[in-house]
């Protein structure tokens, strides 16, 4: 059995980068380990303050999240998804 992924917060962001916007580190950073079936944008995970980062163009509303290994995914309510510009 795997690990439980919490997501206080989702992010959609038009290109990666290199820190995250909520907490401005890098160090705690995880690629690829979360699946948005939605937009099938490239996911980055933020373990520090359980930010989920989705690299797409679209403005998504609602998402479908899936794990790629065994993992639980839990989203802790209520979650935010927002936008961010750069």
């Amino acid at each position: 059995m795997g690990r439980t992924i919490f997501i206080k917060e989702i992010i959609t962001i038009a290109k990666e980068p290199k820190l995250c916007p909520t907490c401005e580190k890098e160090d705690r950073l995880e690629q690829d380990i979360i699946r948005e079936e939605r937009s099938d944008g490239k996911t980055i995970l933020c373990t520090r303050c359980e930010a989920l980062i989705v690299i797409t163009n679209l403005n998504l509303r609602h998402v479908e999240l899936s794990s790629r290994k065994d993992d639980t995914i839990m989203l802790k309510e209520p979650h935010l998804i927002r936008k961010v510009t750069y």
